[in-house]
């Protein structure tokens, strides 16, 4: 981890104690904030932390939030929660993707908790016709002491848990910084014959677990694209296929209207004005990013390009504050991040 990152994750904790974080949280700090988490599994021993979230993690963050005297509510009922900020804190979960462990881990725990969430589900988890490079990518260092990627100039050698861990990590941080990067990890993870649509497939909700989740009356089904490609690369006419084509299939399951809407990896390069206007065009009523921040009642003005706050496994009381509060948002500000503005 570079000194930028070393700072940026450190910071908010290291003003979060020091009191810093409540002069930030005046300027920061909204009503509300969105949750993200992906994938929940009774323990993370694989690389995709930033995905998996243990049921520990979540139960601990749920229960600290409750104390924390932080009202659970729908996307539906937020924008409501935004009119009138005088009536305390809030948060929604979300969760993307549509991984069967959502239904499986996730959902019990929220029902013990009586907490909302909605799940933006990728139909292409369920057809395979998903990207799901990140998975290929883990299996590929799971199964392998020795990674290369030679036109990215990578080569790690991983036989142990820290190195694998190390290599997952670096790569999908050079994706993240240049999709570009994105080919030839596809084409490395082809080569060693790891079937990205099969794993997909076996982690994602079917058909029929996708309605189990869908009965519960604390669930909200919203899209998720089918491919989880980066839409500001698409044209417009393959956003708006992305878009409809979910939408309609969810619908189609589900027999129930779809109005919400989560961009694949959703930062700044990923999504903008474009998107969230032809979001709305396809009739959804809100749309996520996955720049972080919390909600204000300007937000009302811009429901296609919501902010979130993800959790992960090793949020921590100081953590969650800081989420709550801004705080983080507004290190990320200081750092010259780009702020959602669609």
């Amino acid at each position: 981890m570079n000194a930028r990152a070393i700072l940026k994750h450190t910071a908010p904790v290291i003003a979060h104690y020091s009191g810093v974080g409540k002069a930030l949280a005046f300027r920061y700090g909204g009503p509300g904030v969105i949750f993200m988490l992906h994938s929940t599994v009774a323990d993370s021993t694989d690389y995709l932390e930033d995905i998996r979230c243990p049921v520990t993690a979540l139960e601990r963050a749920l229960r600290w939030l409750k104390n924390n005297n932080v009202a659970f509510v729908s996307l539906d009922e937020a924008p409501a929660r935004l009119t009138r900020p005088s009536s305390g804190k809030f948060c929604a979960f979300t969760f993307d993707d549509g991984y069967a462990d959502n239904l499986i881990h996730a959902l019990p725990v929220m029902e013990r908790f009586a907490a909302p969430f909605t799940v933006y589900v990728s139909t292409g988890m369920m057809t395979g016709e998903i990207d799901a490079w990140w998975l290929g990518l883990a299996a590929w260092v799971r199964g392998h002491d020795r990674i290369e990627l030679p036109d990215l100039d990578c080569r790690f050698d991983c036989t142990d848990h820290a190195g694998k861990r190390r290599a997952y990590r670096s790569i999908e941080a050079l994706v993240h910084a240049d999709y570009d990067a994105l080919a030839p990890v596809r084409a490395a993870v082809a080569s060693h014959g790891i079937d990205c649509s099969a794993l997909a497939r076996r982690e994602g909700l079917n058909a029929a677990q996708l309605r189990e989740l869908a009965a519960s009356p604390l669930v909200t089904i919203g899209a998720h694209t089918e491919r989880h490609i980066n839409l500001a690369r698409a044209t417009a006419r393959e956003v708006k296929l992305e878009m409809t084509a979910s939408r309609n299939s969810l619908e189609n399951i589900l027999q129930r209207e779809v109005v919400h809407f989560a961009y694949p990896f959703g930062n700044a390069r990923a999504c903008g004005p474009r998107e969230a206007a032809l979001a709305r065009a396809t009739g959804f009523r809100s749309a996520v990013t996955t720049r972080r921040g919390t909600l204000f009642p300007e937000h009302l003005d811009h429901p296609y390009a919501l902010p979130r706050e993800p959790i992960a496994g090793n949020d921590t009381a100081a953590t969650l504050h800081c989420k709550l509060g801004g705080v983080n948002r507004a290190f990320q500000s200081l750092l010259g991040d780009p702020v959602a503005r669609m």
